[in-house]
């Protein structure tokens, strides 16, 4: 088997700062020099059933890895705004995450924060030389419409792809969190043969993995965001955003909100709704925040 030479913790560091207004992130990935056999990766969102999977390769290691085997553990961070670095996820996720990857690599395993060349703005301000509808060709692209998210594809997943065709020449096993209980997505995983999940080899439920993230501690703040209730795993610019995430960004990234507010008085949109299902427009929603409509104290969980 082709061995291809990784990082090797001896040799050096560098240091990756992320930053949504006023709080800054620094986080150090390290250089290795050593032999894989087989690369396990796990594309972590930090949701509970990819957090879940993360603590059952912990638990079942031996099982899974021989010697020789590396572990990665992946996250494609999407940004809004690269040239200021502002995040695309709301700041107790971003929080959330910087912790929780520094207890996985206290177990050993290594954990790459991924990104894009594009952000938010390289697609909201993309000139169309192409759409289904001629009279939007040489239009500014604007929003990212529901269910056509150019922002997932460009921004979230390509990092993913070009990681993994870097990695072309070493045999990988990619696992996706998916649970027992989700059979039509499990159906469609088994048609990629470099695929597992976890969660369904040791018969985990999407209520077990829930119920795994609450005993280790690692429940992302997501799952407390609407009152309890289970929140959105998404960028705060999604058209499926909600009232409160966005005002967790006017708090916590006034400049950020202003600027995306700001894009709804920009000319000649191809999508000039930021939210094509909604009649509400992006500067009502941000008269309701600054009025105190609607208040919701989710940065004060303190994770750091």
């Amino acid at each position: 088997m082709k061995l291809k030479p990784s990082m090797d913790r001896e040799a050096h560091s560098k240091v990756m700062v992320t930053s949504i207004g006023k709080i800054k992130f620094s986080r150090t990935t390290t250089i290795l020099t050593k032999y894989i056999r087989v690369l396990h990766f796990i594309s972590w969102s930090g949701g509970k059933d990819s957090t879940a999977s993360v603590i059952l390769m912990k638990l079942h290691l031996h099982e899974l890895v021989d010697s020789g085997d590396e572990v990665k553990i992946l996250f494609s961070e999407v940004m809004f705004d690269k040239k200021n670095n502002i995040s695309g996820h709301n700041p107790d996720i971003i929080k959330f995450m910087h912790k929780t990857a520094a207890i996985f690599e206290s177990w050993g395993f290594s954990v790459e924060f991924l990104h894009s060349d594009k952000d938010y703005l390289d697609i909201f301000y993309h000139k169309l030389t192409r759409s289904p509808n001629p009279n939007r060709v040489g239009m500014t692209h604007g929003f990212v419409p529901s269910g056509k998210c150019a922002v997932k594809r460009d921004c979230k997943l390509k990092p993913i792809e070009k990681w993994k065709t870097a990695h072309n020449d070493i045999e990988k096993i990619e696992y996706v969190g998916i649970a027992v209980d989700e059979p039509a997505r499990l159906e469609s995983l088994h048609k990629s043969p470099n695929k597992k999940s976890l969660l369904e080899m040791y018969n985990f439920t999407e209520a077990d993995a829930m119920e795994l993230c609450r005993k280790y501690d690692m429940l992302s703040p997501q799952y407390s965001l609407n009152n309890g209730k289970q929140g959105r795993d998404g960028c705060w610019f999604c058209p499926n955003a909600k009232l409160c995430e966005h005002e967790a960004i006017y708090k916590t990234s006034p400049e950020a909100w202003e600027k995306y507010v700001s894009l709804e008085s920009e000319p000649a949109l191809a999508y000039p709704k930021w939210n094509c299902f909604s009649k509400e427009t992006l500067h009502q929603r941000d008269k309701l925040i600054k009025e105190g409509y609607y208040q919701y104290n989710f940065f004060e969980l303190n994770l750091l």
